[in-house]
């Protein structure tokens, strides 16, 4: 077990948790120095950061130079081994392991206190056999979170990171026997390359909040460059690379989300679908958040259903990838998107009264327990 020693600070504290930066060359480790670890590196507001695993993509010879782009952060950092930072060998009956991640970066599973919250980062990826894996601990792993649990406060706010997220554990029920030793969590996890939030309810009816951060390097760092030469990478849930930010204070949290080279304000897309639709997508948003718009010519905000349907940026993706030529799986163009439902997306029938046409402008509000927001968004 690793504990970190950090130096004692007031009772609040900023921290961004980052998704699977996931790079695969030397390219793409140009693309993260080049966004997220520059955008990190330049947040004075930001006192932690921690990374929910895949720092790099079955290339553990990328673990050092990643190292360096994390000490160059102005604070301090932790990270949670993904599927990906394993060490993979040309013998393939040889299981992959951790020994160059557990050189590089730091022992797999971790835990330590700053500002009254306690933090216990842990490696989720467990071994089904060669290259297999699946969620969920091992027994010495229960055994270790037991006992950090049981010497956590009580009235401590427990932030359990780990890279693939819970809801895909097959034993619940024994996580909800450990999880219900404290009554102040909060679940932060990766993997999915997608931003969701949800309740998760355990079998005999504990919840708490779970958090999948999306990654960093979005859909692999493919798809059409943005203005900086990035690929844009937009995600399967429709939005685009970002990370979570989240404030502690007094044992409580608030959530926000950034988008990696955008203004802080960028929240939210809107977008006509067939002049009839307004469609918006709060990229960080819960199944439990609400929606509010206020629209030209409209009198009075409108609340939005939540749909189970795809964002429009997905949609957008889908059809622009239709007009790739040739072998679209080796075209750095294409993002192997599927038209999948967001759980994201909130939508309506235009009034008869309102006229959001695209380029004007409608205000948003969105609010649900833990995050809340109000902007102006430009119409697509």
């Amino acid at each position: 077990m690793l504990v970190l020693a950090l130096p004692l600070q007031a009772q609040k504290l900023r921290v961004a948790f980052v998704g699977d930066p996931q790079v695969d060359n030397e390219t793409e480790l140009s693309y993260a120095r080049r966004s997220i670890y520059k955008e990190l590196r330049e947040r004075a507001d930001v006192k932690l950061a921690i990374f929910m695993g895949d720092l790099v993509n079955d290339n553990a010879a990328l673990l050092e130079p990643t190292r360096a782009s994390l000490d160059s952060l102005p604070y301090a950092w932790a990270c949670v081994p993904g599927n990906h930072d394993r060490d993979v060998y040309k013998d393939k009956s040889k299981a992959r392991d951790m020994v160059t991640y557990s050189k590089v970066i730091h022992t797999p599973d971790t835990t330590f206190e700053r500002a009254g919250v306690q933090f216990i980062l842990m490696d989720d990826v467990r071994s089904t056999g060669k290259a297999g894996y699946e969620g969920g601990f091992r027994e010495d792993q229960k055994a270790w979170l037991q006992n950090v649990l049981d010497a956590t406060p009580q009235n401590r706010l427990a932030v359990l990171c780990a890279h693939i997220p819970f809801y895909e554990f097959k034993a619940l029920d024994s996580l909800e026997t450990l999880l219900s030793r404290h009554p102040k969590m909060l679940l932060m996890c990766g993997h999915t390359h997608t931003m969701a939030r949800r309740m998760l309810k355990f079998p005999a009816g504990l919840e708490m909040e779970e958090v999948l951060t999306g990654a960093a390097c979005g859909s692999w760092w493919r798809g059409r460059p943005d203005r900086y030469g990035i690929p844009c990478a937009t995600q399967n849930c429709g939005a685009p690379r970002c990370y979570y930010v989240v404030d502690f204070r007094n044992g409580s949290y608030k959530l926000d989300y950034k988008v990696v080279g955008e203004p802080a304000s960028v929240k939210a897309s809107a977008t006509v679908m067939d002049s009839t639709r307004l469609v918006v997508n709060v990229y960080g948003g819960s199944l439990e958040g609400t929606v509010e718009v206020k629209l030209p010519g409209h009198r009075g905000w409108i609340t939005l259903p939540r749909r189970a349907e795809p964002a429009p940026e997905v949609l957008e993706t889908y059809e622009f990838n239709k007009t790739i030529t040739g072998r679209r799986s080796g075209n750095p163009l294409f993002i192997p998107m599927l038209r999948a439902k967001s759980p994201h997306v909130w939508s309506i029938d235009i009034p008869s009264d309102a006229k959001p046409l695209p380029g004007s402008e409608i205000r948003i509000r969105y609010q649900d327990a833990s995050l809340r927001f109000r902007g102006k968004v430009t119409v697509n």
